[in-house]
């Protein structure tokens, strides 16, 4: 009830869904059991991408959706997150999808910890993030490191590479067609 969003009523069916944290060994099996995890998806022709996955609970999806519609007019850091992902190009119910995502986190938190909402706690673990994307960016040597074609590879790896050099070895095609390109007089 500390967090500025949340009601008697949403309080009491978000708690009856969760019924008890020992259930979810960390936040992202929690955001599963909601269906928020995002997934890759792909259709056909389409160029994919990630969405909600919405494989979870219905119910506790739609309260927490009510939650978040609430929490973006009264609490300014809901707000605020929602503002900054939608500035950037993010569009709107997409911004309010992470918006859930995020609510959960912090009542997972909340309710983990045993502690009334604070937002700078939320803020302090967003800076402790940046600073360990920073850290994992700086050590990225492994990435750029030339290619070794004696390094050990798996055998499908090794027959894939065979393949491409006898398909590269000849200037000829595989279907057997043998003829030169015509050239423009």
């Amino acid at each position: 009830m500390t967090f500025k969003g949340i009601g008697i009523t949403s309080a009491i069916g978000l708690m009856i869904e969760i019924q008890a944290l020992e259930r979810f060994a960390s936040v992202k099996k929690l955001a599963s059991f909601f269906g928020l995890h995002p997934v890759f998806k792909i259709s056909g022709d389409n160029i994919g991408g990630y969405h909600m996955s919405k494989q979870g609970r219905k119910n506790p999806r739609r309260i927490l959706f009510m939650v978040t519609m609430a929490s973006l007019s009264n609490n300014p850091h809901i707000r605020g997150i929602y503002e900054e992902h939608t500035q950037k190009g993010m569009k709107g119910m997409a911004a309010v999808g992470l918006c859930m995502h995020k609510i959960l986190r912090i009542i997972y938190g909340m309710l983990k910890h045993n502690q009334p909402y604070d937002p700078e706690i939320d803020v302090n673990n967003r800076e402790k993030m940046v600073q360990k994307q920073i850290a994992i960016v700086k050590d990225k040597n492994r990435r750029y490191q030339s290619f070794d074609d004696k390094a050990p590879v798996s055998r499908r790896q090794y027959k894939k590479r065979t393949e491409r050099k006898v398909s590269h070895s000849d200037n000829f095609t595989n279907c057997g067609i043998i003829v030169s390109a015509p050239s423009r007089n």
